[in-house]
């Protein structure tokens, strides 16, 4: 059996490639920030970000929860090519179909849609919803790349998507002066065209046509989990709809809100990155949990959120210089954006624990189909809070309905996943962990430059003063390994 050492290593080789493909994946959406506050206005950029959600939304419905089911079959399926061949056929045909269906209807309902969200036009939705079809097709590519574990492909893949949307956008917006229509076109092309080329990596590749009960089997693992893929969009787009809805704040605040929030999403970046690594790795360690025990689990979870926690606290304490960076050329100053940053930087880390939890529920069958229970409460306190409390506290409002969501979903999540695998996580350290960020960033976010930094450092020597043991036994294990090896 593999040491934790070594399977730590493997786990954090395979999340670090990951969260570099996410890096570029999300670039459009923060590397390029400077270049969107340049060239639109905040009432464009808050545009972009509202049709964005609706884009993903239909993604999600698209979907259905497959990109689960085929993280989860394709495991049982393990060792069956005929099998694994017709349940990845069926998944891409399906989802491509459903897609082109949602994105027709949203054509056609878009003109009273657009009309309660500040009056976004029928032709910037239209430069998104093109994009569906694709963007559907490339999540699950991105799925069947995860569960074969071919990070560096998967990596590659959201390379080249991203240059191939950078292009595109100097052509669009910066050539054309389409602006919204062509960032939103630029996007759409870009999943297209990563799909297509994606699609011809896979191993098996997938062909049009559905096996009937290949199909029944994914849907009826995967349309449970719809109403908990809901609830993610719920959480991603409530506080940019609410905001742009709003009369006293529109777009224009949705727009510096977006600044600040792609910023935040860094750390779930982070946290999505390692997360693509640990779910299949949770799955074979639960296929296999009859011959060992949850010990690498229960080290490994707790790595996980460190890492993460340290992200998100060095996000957090360098909101102004990143606004000030990523806003420099814009011709209205964005840094109110600032305060949402660490505010959101804290959900991100909540988001992380609730990650590595939601992956012990997935393993379980049978309470799986039951998550939307944990996550639905959670979305609804979600618009509730954006409701209340937009009005009064508008951006700064918005972040902390957002995060306090978050750990609401966490605490129940968090319960079903007890309920699903009885693992030793390590929830003292974690009662300690949580706290340390939240009190790093909210006595530090606000203080000098220097001050900040050294909050950054004592952080870090906390956090590892916390988990020392682990890791100091940890390293031992890949050091042995590394010598043995020679």
């Amino acid at each position: 059996m593999a040491s934790t050492g070594s399977t730590g290593l493997k786990l954090f080789r395979e999340g670090g490639l990951y969260t570099l493909g996410l890096f570029f994946m999300r670039a459009g959406n923060f590397l390029l920030l400077p270049l969107y506050t340049a060239l639109l206005t905040k009432e464009e950029l808050g545009a972009y970000g509202v049709v964005k959600d609706a884009v993903m939304l239909l993604v999600m419905l698209s979907i259905v929860g497959q990109s689960h089911a085929l993280l989860r079959l394709g495991t049982e399926r393990e060792g069956d090519p005929d099998a694994v061949r017709k349940l990845i056929s069926s998944v891409f045909t399906y989802v491509i179909g459903a897609a082109v269906v949602l994105t027709a209807v949203a054509f056609v309902v878009w003109p009273s849609i657009g009309r309660r969200v500040d009056n976004i036009p029928l032709t910037v939705a239209a430069a998104g919803l093109v994009g569906v079809a694709g963007q559907a097709g490339f999540n699950l590519v991105m799925a069947w790349l995860q569960f074969g574990g071919k990070a560096g492909v998967h990596t590659r893949l959201n390379v080249f998507r991203w240059f191939v949307m950078l292009i595109l956008i100097f052509v669009l917006v910066v050539g054309l002066g389409w602006k919204t229509e062509g960032l939103l076109l630029a996007t759409a092309i870009s999943f297209s065209i990563g799909a297509l080329w994606g699609i011809r990596k896979l191993e098996p590749r997938p062909s049009v046509g559905i096996d009937g009960p290949s199909l029944k089997d994914s849907l009826v693992y995967g349309i449970p989990l719809l109403p908990h893929a809901l609830a993610g969009i719920i959480f991603q787009a409530t506080d940019k709809v609410l905001l742009a809805a709003h009369p006293e704040h529109g777009l224009n605040a949705t727009g510096m809100y977006l600044l600040g929030a792609q910023l935040g999403s860094i750390v779930f970046m982070f946290a999505m990155g390692m997360q693509r690594a640990w779910v299949p790795f949770v799955m074979r360690e639960d296929r296999d949990r009859d011959s060992h025990d949850w010990s690498k689990v229960r080290v490994l979870s707790f790595f996980v959120v460190t890492v993460v926690a340290t992200v998100s606290v060095g996000v957090g304490l360098l909101a102004p210089e990143l606004v000030a960076i990523t806003s420099a050329f814009a011709s209205k100053s964005y840094a109110p954006a600032a305060a949402v940053v660490p505010i959101l930087a804290f959900g991100g880390f909540l988001r992380s624990y609730y990650l590595v939890n939601t992956a012990l529920v997935m393993a379980n069958k049978a309470t799986a189909r039951w998550l939307a229970l944990a996550t639905l409460p959670a979305a609804a306190v979600n618009v509730f809070l954006n409701a209340r409390w937009i009005p009064e506290h508008g951006l700064v409002g918005a972040a902390w309905a957002t995060t306090t969501s978050h750990g609401l979903s966490l605490l129940l999540v968090g319960i079903m996943a007890r309920r699903a695998r009885k693992v030793p996580l390590k929830f003292g350290k974690a009662a300690v962990l949580a706290p340390l960020v939240g009190a790093t960033l909210y006595f530090a976010h606000d203080q000098t430059l220097v001050v900040r930094i050294g909050a950054m450092v004592g952080f870090g020597l906390a956090a590892f003063a916390l988990d020392a043991k682990d890791i100091g036994g940890a390293a031992r294990s890949v050091l042995r390994q590394r010598s043995k090896s020679k």
